[in-house]
């Protein structure tokens, strides 16, 4: 076996345990976005995302730290996203090139 298979082969394995990890953390993440809304000169914050087909606001307060903490939150989801892609997209080059290579 060739060296650039073997190496492959390893990084495949290594990509899809990252893949799996990756995914496993992105179902624990909300989903969605922080909107406000002002209501008689008071200001509202909610959390919207889709389920089921319909969008959903669920209320989030007014405290600061939880909101703080929902957006770190919400931001280390669309990482985690893009990684997946980026992720995504490499395993299909590298299992492309195995196939070549056989």
């Amino acid at each position: 076996m060739s060296y650039f298979l073997m190496m492959t082969k390893r990084e495949v394995t290594r990509m899809t345990a990252l893949k799996q990890n990756y995914e496993k953390e992105l179902a624990s993440l909300p989903k969605g976005t922080i909107r406000k809304k002002a209501k008689r000169a008071r200001v509202y914050f909610y959390l919207a995302y889709r389920a089921e087909g319909k969008v959903v606001s669920e209320y989030i307060g007014y405290d600061e730290s939880a909101l703080d903490d929902l957006r770190e939150r919400l931001e280390r989801r669309k990482n985690i996203e893009a990684l997946l892609r980026s992720i995504k997209n490499e395993l299909r080059l590298m299992n492309r090139a195995l196939e070549a290579a056989r």
